[in-house]
């Protein structure tokens, strides 16, 4: 559930929101692909909505790859399904959401479609230079990546992954990494999961399952959140580079709990894929099973959201994708 509570610009929000134009396409695909005859009154719904919701209040936030958009609460969410099924008579399908995101105007209402229809030129105009400077810094993390294979081409690698709670994202349930050496990785792999103690009571089933009892790839270990930050630093000490999937929000959340991961280099293979598996037109990233589809490694869909398991499919990812550098 979303957060009932004000924030200010810039403040993390956690719970689900929606994108309204993901909303919009979606349910009016959905309706006129399988009830054509409802088609109006969908097209209806969508073409009026800001004269029928006067006031409606969305949140402007900025989502996990940096771009802006307008979001919908999860609360009103429901709100727009219910009514837009009773006014067709058909039930609608799940839309994709987001659970972490930066907020910018938690209160942003519009008078009318041409209102909104101008703010989202505006956005996209910024969104669109975000994803070409992020494809910039793609092709810099390849170029960067060459230089250190060239360099290191012994170095030990170390991918980490955390799984935090799904209404409260600084709270920290699983802690997962894999260690190999990039000379001879296949079967050197040292997989370690640490299961934090105090948050065993914060269990995820809204948004992500709970998995943190489903490692494949060794022994888990419970312990507390300090003895966790103690023993992973430890290992960071030990290896020469890290890896992440789509890990900025990770690297903050473990800084804030005592567990830096400055002064390492590190990349992030949802980067290397944008530049190594794409075209140069290409300016969206994908997530890592997308990557790992892509690049034919197996793995076992059940068991993703665990930590540990994560960082052992991001350690396979990252390894293909040395490949091919």
């Amino acid at each position: 559930m979303a957060s009932r509570n004000a924030k200010s610009p810039g403040d993390r929000g956690y719970g689900r929101y929606y994108k309204y134009e993901s909303i919009r396409i979606e349910w009016r695909k959905f309706i006129e692909e399988n009830h054509p005859r409802q088609k109006p009154i969908a097209e209806d719904f969508f073409k009026n909505f800001f004269r029928n919701h006067r006031g409606f209040q969305f949140v402007i936030a900025e989502v996990f790859d940096e771009t802006t958009h307008p979001l919908v609460s999860a609360e009103k969410f429901a709100d727009l399904k219910n009514e837009l099924e009773r006014k067709t008579g058909q039930s609608l399908p799940e839309v994709s959401n987001t659970s972490d995101v930066k907020i910018k105007d938690e209160r942003r209402s519009f008078s009318d479609l041409y209102a909104y229809i101008n703010f989202s030129k505006s956005l996209r105009a910024a969104n669109d230079q975000i994803k070409v400077r992020r494809r910039k810094d793609a092709v810099e993390s390849v170029r960067e990546l060459r230089t250190f294979l060239q360099r290191k081409p012994n170095a030990r690698a170390m991918a980490i992954d955390i799984e935090t709670y799904e209404n409260d994202h600084s709270k920290i349930l699983e802690i997962g990494f894999v260690i190999t050496s990039l000379a001879s990785p296949e079967g050197n792999e040292q997989a370690y999961h640490f299961i934090i103690k105090e948050n065993l009571h914060m269990v995820n089933r809204d948004y992500v399952s709970d998995n943190r009892d489903n490692f494949r790839f060794g022994t888990s270990q419970r312990m507390s959140l300090a003895d966790a930050a103690g023993k992973f630093s430890q290992y960071i000490g030990d290896v020469d580079v890290l890896v992440t999937h789509s890990g900025g929000h990770d690297e903050d959340y473990l800084a804030r709990n005592g567990m830096s991961l400055k002064g390492k280099p590190m990349f992030d293979t949802q980067l290397l894929g944008l530049a190594l598996l794409t075209d140069e037109k290409t300016l969206n990233v994908f997530g890592l099973k997308r990557l790992m589809d892509d690049l034919g490694i197996s793995y076992n869909e059940d068991i993703l959201h665990n930590a540990g398991n994560d960082a052992y499919y991001t350690m396979k990812l990252f390894l293909a994708l040395t490949k091919k550098v």
